[in-house]
């Protein structure tokens, strides 16, 4: 496999950065949940996935369908689960979804604190599932307090932030919000399927070297 100029990327990546990922439909998810638990155990920092919504599940079935192996079964993986109905991996913190978006961030701010203080930072931090959670609120007023409260977790340098997204199903959200995630995001990658596994593209980076970088994460050797 070869992905040592990702792993340079988000070695330049800040603690307190938020890192928003859009992809094209693909299996990209699934490349991505390999690498960052390749990353991570090589590295050996924490792992902290955000599963909303059953997303860590459907990525990991995903996963086996393609005949690729993504062992989460390891001491420095952590998941923070929101919503659906299947566990996976090591939850250390279910919390219930509330459709207003103020009982449920305030739910979320206190449970991710405290798994937080418990596990060695910067943690990498990979969200899943964010389109659901952008789908399950309400109205304009509660998806633009999920993205301030987003905004707010900039510059907490427990954590180095990666928020997977479909770029196409994001723009197809009932409640537009991609436009001012990209805008609150210090970082923004693009990924695009490719015959070796995926493109990636830094568009945006506070660090200006980043900028205009590409590579590609090959999963040829991956099993």
């Amino acid at each position: 496999m070869e992905w040592k100029t990702t792993a340079k990327i988000v070695d330049s990546v800040l603690p307190g950065e938020t890192v928003l990922m859009e992809y094209t439909t693909s299996y990209i998810p699934e490349f991505l949940l390999r690498f960052f638990v390749d990353y991570t155990t090589e590295k050996n920092i924490p792992l902290v996935i955000d599963d909303d919504f059953d997303a860590l599940y459907t990525i990991l079935t995903n996963a086996r369908r393609i005949g690729l192996t993504i062992d989460l079964d390891r001491d420095n993986v952590y998941v923070l689960k929101t919503g659906g109905k299947f566990e996976v991996g090591n939850v250390v913190v279910t919390i219930p979804f509330h459709p207003d978006s103020r009982v449920y961030l305030a739910n979320y701010a206190e449970a991710s604190s405290k798994a937080l203080q418990e596990i060695q930072s910067p943690a990498i931090n990979l969200v899943l599932g964010l389109e659901e959670l952008f789908l399950s609120v309400n109205n304009p007023l509660d998806a633009y307090q999920m993205v301030i409260r987003m905004q707010k977790f900039i510059g907490n340098k427990k954590r180095k932030a990666f928020y997977v997204v479909n770029e196409e199903a994001m723009k197809n959200l009932p409640i537009k919000v991609l436009e001012e995630l990209e805008r609150i995001s210090t970082t923004v990658v693009r990924l695009t399927s490719s015959s070796a596994g995926a493109n990636l593209k830094v568009l945006k980076s506070v660090n200006p070297r980043l900028v205009g970088m590409e590579t590609v994460i090959d999963v040829g050797r991956w099993g």
